[in-house]
């Protein structure tokens, strides 16, 4: 008899000891994501940002680094339902005799079918997780360059504005040097004055943008930027027209990965099937149970016994049907986005496609209006006067203008296709803007 309790207790104590030791792990690393440290890149006050640099900074964005941590920490195996269900230890006297004392041990297992498809759900939510970290990038990534385009765009436009002023203010000291020459208009004396406060309004404004974009893309870097440090993005080497036609052309686009917005609703389906599974499977499978009967004198003193359930009635219950909706309704949300990803698809293609097409019929324009030929031309005039050479510089900065416009939609259209087939955020991260980069 002291034999059969010290071996009840050891095993009972084996099991809880497990018990605790799962229970003080799954406590333990809880709190791992707290520990991790991202790479730091600080920038000091004597750096110059460069646009790659500020692209890659992407990967140590925090919702980012979130959802990696999400997924480092998800550990489907430990997931799992214990092996024992339970353990259940009895004592029963059937007449209130010593004679018919009795002592049961049952063990209950755990379902097979519940612990395989437990951990296939958690696989799938893990999977989840860093598809979502990467949707994330995807969309870090791409705020990163609408900044990086806003930013060319801005200074480019506050460059022409600059020159239009020096022009302005040439145009007001030749008229003042010469009040009585044939060239001399009040009427344009007077508005050339009044130019000089709109060019001022429009610098202005122009700056008060720059500044605004500087303190966005230094809330970008968060603790890495230290002090104040120097932006040149409009000085680098832009990606040309031929680089952007051969990109849309390319064959290597047709055959890229999913889309992660369908894969998300493809493992939105697979949760929701995983789950009623593990509903379906969902009940009791037997117990083993061993038995003593330490007053017996004309039998064993030992015993055992064993059932299984049989799951006669689980089917169409509540739960299965609640799951049966969700499971449609995240298949009409799968569909829904592969239709959206093939009109986006084709909307960014054939839009950069256009804008291509116009681009190179104002490239055409410029070259056949040929205004270095018509600058001479005027020189060699008899009535040629000095600000005519000024009203065909402002002409040279309104094609500039006109250019510059059309060229910077061209390139927010690329970078919008190249977002929407995943070549944005595709790692290594490169800079698209670079004509160099690939």
């Amino acid at each position: 008899m002291k034999r059969i309790i010290l071996l009840i207790g050891t095993v009972l104590f084996a099991y809880c000891s497990s018990i605790l030791a799962y229970s003080s792990l799954i406590v333990s690393t809880s709190g791992f994501g707290s520990f991790i440290q991202k790479p730091t890149t600080h920038i000091s006050s004597s750096d110059t940002l460069d646009r790659l640099q500020f692209i890659r900074l992407s990967l140590e964005h925090q919702s980012i680094q979130t959802f990696q941590e999400q997924a480092t920490l998800l550990n489907p195996s430990k997931a799992r339902p214990a092996l024992l269900e339970e353990i259940e230890f009895r004592i029963s006297n059937d007449e209130f005799q010593p004679q018919d004392q009795r002592y049961d041990l049952r063990f209950q297992p755990t379902n097979p079918l519940i612990r395989k498809k437990t951990e296939e759900l958690y696989k799938n939510r893990k999977l989840q997780l860093q598809v979502d970290a990467t949707k994330a990038l995807e969309e870090e990534v791409l705020e990163r360059y609408e900044l990086i385009i806003n930013w060319i765009e801005t200074q480019q436009a506050l460059n022409l504005v600059n020159e239009r002023i020096s022009l302005n203010q040439q145009r007001i000291t030749w008229l003042k040097q010469y009040p009585g020459a044939d060239f001399f208009d009040a009427e344009n004396f007077t508005k050339a004055h009044a130019y000089v406060l709109k060019l001022w309004s429009e610098k202005t404004d122009l700056e008060l943008e720059i500044e605004d974009l500087y303190g966005t893309i230094r809330s970008k870097l968060g603790d890495d930027a230290i002090g104040e440090f120097i932006i040149s993005w409009e000085q680098g080497k832009n990606v040309h027209t031929q680089d952007i036609q051969a990109q849309i052309l390319s064959p290597a686009d047709e055959s890229l990965s999913q889309p992660l917005q369908v894969y998300l609703a493809q493992l939105a389906v697979q949760e929701t099937q995983i789950e009623q599974e593990i509903e379906r499977v969902n009940f009791d499978v037997g117990f083993i149970q061993t038995e003593y009967f330490p007053n017996r004198t004309n039998k064993s003193l030992l015993g055992i016994s064993a059932g299984i359930s049989l799951p006669l009635f689980q089917r169409d219950r509540a739960e299965l049907m609640d799951l049966s909706i969700e499971e449609k309704e995240r298949s009409l949300e799968l569909l829904n986005e592969q239709k959206q990803y093939t009109l986006e698809q084709y909307y960014w293609k054939s839009h950069v496609q256009l804008l291509l097409e116009k681009y190179k019929e104002l490239q055409h324009l410029y070259a056949q209006m040929n205004l270095q030929e018509m600058q001479q031309t005027l020189q060699t005039l008899d009535d040629y006067e000095p600000l005519k050479g000024l009203e065909w510089q402002e002409m040279q900065l309104d094609w500039k203008e006109i250019d510059q416009q059309w060229y910077i939609e061209l390139v927010k259209s690329y970078v919008g296709y190249l977002s929407s087939t995943g070549l944005l955020s595709k790692e290594p991260l490169i800079d698209w803007l670079d004509a160099e980069s690939y």
